[in-house]
């Protein structure tokens, strides 16, 4: 064979290759590298095809036999972090990506499958930039402008991913994931109506697709509108059963309709989220086998507020004459050590970021070793299956004594009034969990009110400010202790939560912190809350109460209730 036979037939076998023809373009590939077996494209494109046919490890063989020969092809590099990446070797694919991108930095191809494949793993942060060099290369390219829009709103730049929406929407009408993230940011956004219409267009041209179906689900869910969210819910999940984000958030809809044991067993989809903590070297996880004479580790959730909330099953496990072995964020090392003084409690060192945690295990004692495990957030498809499973509960945290008399003595320095524990937010926001908080503005009744001592409890950053707004805009009289750390030192928060007379928070780690406690809590939110499983009430916290509304109400309602609540309370004192 000549080489410009072996030309030809390398063309025709790519054009089969092309056209999805695997099985009448290997052969073809074959016979040229019979002919000259050193050949680098054919060596690549066979070693590709392969791995397309399901034979990736062998492909990858070929592929490297071609970087070999031609090390400064990028398309071989890219092909080869494409390999690795189904593999499953994301650290070496993203090498591969990098080298490619070194040799041909103008590749949209490599730079758009490096992105994607970041963010796949839950990079999300690594690989902003790269989506948008991608835009930049291909400025009205409404997959580029699709695909940096979803960048934002991985980052919660809702406001940015509106605008390239509209942008890609304009020469790109009938692009379904465009059209259904338009939808979901009108969501965020509080236009419930353009929302349900953007849904809806995204159905009509594609019923098969799950993800509007999800979104309907939670536009119904903020509505109050629980048996149209789970109808619609049920559709996305009949679409998309192994979608792991859809299967969680349809488990906090069945808990929301009073589906408790179902709800609980859908929520270990969570743990297949790409932004799930990962676990190497785990013991086998518990079933519910049991538990006398064994050692059990309790992982941590990856929230503070969730290894509180959850913690509340640990003295079901001790009940069951479990040896305990607790892992919590170093923040709650102490309080737990106090909490639980049967149990060893290790703080966990947490490598990856938000969106790719991961814990290691080399830690774990030998002697005698641990035979099960299971995240903190499992515990209640096993131990609470119905309401009743909840009645025995109690509260479980114990706040530290002398801290508390040192909140004691800074609460008994302040005028005469019920001393009120007040945060306005959470720590954490974006566009999506804004709409559950509140401004100090919403609060101007409570925090004008004579009589009242509310004390901030507020945490994060950020929150000086907004408190020094509102006293220059309308007088705000809201106390801070000095010296009190509310954001990193969890023994000053439970020994203030212990020391005034009740707490006003919205769902945050705080009612979590008072409802351990047994503290009475007065929770503001959106309704429905999921954890009130159905019911008017939070099972398992009797010291809770909800003030509620839907998430299209102003928060006026639910302040002028607080308020009215706090001038029952002085006038009870």
């Amino acid at each position: 064979m000549t080489g410009d036979d072996t030309q030809v037939m390398l063309h025709q076998a790519l054009q089969k290759h092309q056209a999805g023809d695997l099985t009448g373009a290997a052969p073809l590939y074959q016979q040229v590298l019979k002919a000259s077996p050193q050949h680098p494209d054919a060596l690549n494109l066979l070693g590709f095809l392969l791995h397309q046919a399901g034979k990736s490890a062998e492909g990858l063989k070929l592929v490297d036999a071609a970087i070999a020969i031609a090390p400064q092809q990028a398309s071989f590099r890219s092909n080869r972090a494409r390999i690795l990446h189904h593999l499953g070797k994301h650290e070496n694919a993203d090498a591969a990506f990098r080298m490619a991108l070194t040799l041909d930095p103008s590749d949209p191809i490599a730079v758009q499958d490096l992105a994607a494949a970041r963010r796949a793993n839950g990079r999300v942060v690594a690989a902003a930039p790269l989506f948008r060099h991608l835009l930049s290369l291909s400025p009205a390219d409404p997959a580029a402008l699709l695909a940096e829009a979803t960048s934002r709103i991985d980052l919660g730049h809702h406001d940015a991913a509106r605008t390239l929406l509209r942008k890609c929407l304009v020469t790109a009408p009938a692009l379904i994931e465009a059209t259904n993230s338009y939808a979901f940011l009108g969501i965020t956004a509080l236009t419930f109506d353009e929302a349900r219409r953007w849904f809806r267009r995204t159905i009509t041209a594609q019923p098969r697709y799950a993800a509007p179906y999800s979104g309907l689900a939670e536009l119904y869910y903020l509505e109050g509108d629980i048996d149209a969210c789970l109808n619609a819910s049920e559709q996305a999940i009949a679409l998309a059963p192994n979608d792991p984000q859809i299967q969680v958030r349809h488990s906090m809809r069945l808990l929301t309709a009073g589906h408790i044991k179902d709800g609980w067993r859908n929520f270990e989809w969570r743990l297949k989220r790409s932004d799930a903590v990962r676990r190497p070297g785990l013991p086998p996880r518990w079933q519910g086998e049991p538990l006398a004479g064994k050692r059990m580790l309790v992982c941590a959730e990856e929230g503070v507020g969730d290894e509180i909330l959850y913690a509340s099953m640990i003295p079901d496990l001790l009940s069951a004459n479990a040896s305990v072995v607790i892992e919590c964020a170093p923040r709650l090392l102490e309080v737990f050590q106090r909490s639980f003084p049967d149990c060893v409690v290790h703080a966990y060192t947490r490598s990856g970021d938000r969106f790719r945690p991961a814990h290691d295990y080399n830690w774990l004692p030998q002697d005698p070793p641990v035979n099960f495990a299971i995240a903190g957030g499992s515990l209640p498809a096993l131990l609470r299956p119905d309401i009743a499973s909840y009645e025995h509960q109690r509260p479980y945290i114990s706040a530290s004594p002398e801290r508390v008399r040192d909140m004691e003595q800074k609460l008994a320095a302040l005028p005469p009034g019920p001393r009120i524990g007040f945060a306005w937010r959470s720590k954490d926001v974006n566009p999506f969990r804004d709409l559950h908080y509140t401004r100090l503005q919403d609060w101007q009744s409570l925090l004008t009110e004579p009589g009242l001592q509310l004390v901030s409890m507020q945490y994060g950053s950020g929150w000086e400010r907004e408190i020094s707004d509102a006293r220059q805009e309308f007088g705000a009289r809201l106390h801070v202790l000095e010296g009190v750390d509310m954001t990193n030192d969890f023994e000053d928060i439970f020994a203030l939560a212990a020391s005034v007379d009740c707490l006003i928070c919205p769902s945050s780690t705080l009612a979590w912190v008072g409802g351990s406690l047994g503290k009475p809590v007065w929770k503001f939110g959106i309704d429905p809350i999921f954890l009130r499983l159905g019911t008017e009430r939070f099972p398992g916290f009797p010291s809770l109460k909800g003030f509620l509304k839907l998430a299209g109400a102003p928060w006026k309602q639910v302040t002028n209730a607080v308020t009215a609540e706090a001038r029952a309370l002085r006038a009870s004192l």
